[in-house]
């Protein structure tokens, strides 16, 4: 399963569920069997680019995760 959301509106979403840095964008959120992988790029320090995929454990924060597929649109987590 993934996200019915566009990037623009999906980062504004996930800096309202993690703590994103300055330089942090999130480019997809998907669900694979089970698993959650937030696929998204940070700065470094030396300001250098790295894309990677983060993989939260989201299984306490069911709502949050449907906030950020576009299941609803309603964030009280």
């Amino acid at each position: 399963m993934r996200t019915t959301l566009n990037t623009e509106e999906l980062n504004k979403r996930c800096a309202e569920v993690f703590e994103l840095q300055e330089g942090d964008y999130i480019w997809d959120v998907e669900v694979i069997d089970g698993q959650v992988y937030v696929n998204m790029e940070e700065v470094t320090e030396k300001g250098d680019t790295v894309i990677f995929d983060y993989k939260p454990d989201m299984s306490e924060r069911p709502e949050a995760l449907d906030y950020l597929l576009g299941k609803r649109d309603d964030f009280n987590d």
